[in-house]
């Protein structure tokens, strides 16, 4: 009996660590490889991403609802980004007073930006959306999401491209969108503004933070799965948006976050709007889920980003 006893504890200790190491391998597979409403196939659309993403789920090939351009822009990550061009001319909005160009959150694509193309045009600016690395129908030259790493490379490519046609120009993004816009910053130096939506402070923080986890997983734990995370994703935590508008002090920055949001803690936005010793604007929306501001309240949005964007 003593030996069945000692043999069945023996087990127990043994399954523990093998049960938690299958936990933070499953945890970083979640955080390496993201799919944000069911985007795997521009073919496919459900009524819950149509919901979000806007008439047949953010599909200009689909909804005919703009008059679009089809563009490769070089990246320097080796590959070329996949890029719809909105031209306001095209659109009987008459000659572009600049540019935007809209990126995507993790696990996404350049559809869910559709839903804002509508409100630059009737500013008079031509819309860039496109999909970064390993995302839509870009290229993966190293698979997996590096949270602003390797995402901010394509972002500062797309500006590059840009500032050679436009003298104005603005960024808007969501979630690492808008975590890559604030990495690449010190390098955007013709940027006109910044909107930035649900930005992360950095990758530390937003494992650390993340809702509903924060008090119930140990420390130990996630600095584990954030290492593990990192070598499997092959990406860096620095530069982060926060070390990065340390070192950027003279372009607006309007930062919208909800104080609902799920994934990343709006205290993150007041957090990067408190370093930032150039112009900056914090919206805190008191409902709304991760990335759905718009969707939130849309009048309201509208309104903010006017108010923002008119007082530059």
């Amino acid at each position: 009996m003593k030996r069945i006893l000692l043999w069945s504890f023996l087990a127990v200790l043994l399954l523990i660590p093998i049960f938690m190491s299958f936990g933070i391998w499953s945890a970083s597979n979640q955080l390496l490889y993201p799919v944000w409403r069911d985007n795997k196939d521009f073919s496919e659309c459900n009524s819950e991403t149509e919901k979000h993403w806007g008439q047949s789920c953010g599909n200009l090939r689909s909804s005919n609802e703009f008059k679009f351009e089809e563009l490769k822009i070089p990246s320097t990550n080796g590959f070329d980004l996949p890029t719809w061009k909105i031209g306001t001319l095209e659109n009987g909005k008459g000659k572009s007073k600049g540019a935007i160009f809209l990126v995507h959150g993790g696990g996404s694509d350049k559809r869910e930006m559709t839903k804002h193309i509508r409100f630059f045009l009737k500013r008079g600016l031509d819309v860039f959306s496109f999909d970064f690395s390993c995302h839509g129908e870009a290229y993966c030259v190293t698979p997996g999401l590096s949270y602003g790493y390797r995402e901010s490379k394509d972002v500062l490519s797309m500006y590059r491209y840009l500032s050679e046609r436009y003298d104005q120009i603005y960024a808007f993004g969501s979630s690492v969108g808008a975590s890559s816009i604030l990495i690449s910053l010190p390098e955007m130096s013709k940027l006109s503004a910044v909107i930035a939506e649900n930005p992360m402070y950095n990758f530390e923080r937003l494992i650390l933070e993340f809702p509903g986890t924060a008090n119930e997983i140990p420390a130990f734990f996630s600095h584990l799965l954030i290492k593990l995370t990192q070598i499997r994703g092959k990406f860096e935590t620095s530069p982060s948006p926060a070390s990065s508008l340390a070192n950027t002090k003279s372009i607006p920055i309007l930062f919208i976050h909800s104080k609902e949001d799920q994934v990343v803690p709006f205290q993150q936005s007041q957090d990067l709007a408190n370093i930032y010793n150039g112009p900056s604007e914090v919206w805190l929306l008191e409902k709304g889920e991760h990335g759905a501001a718009r969707e939130t309240n849309s009048k309201e949005y509208e309104r903010r980003v006017t108010r923002f964007l008119d007082n530059l």
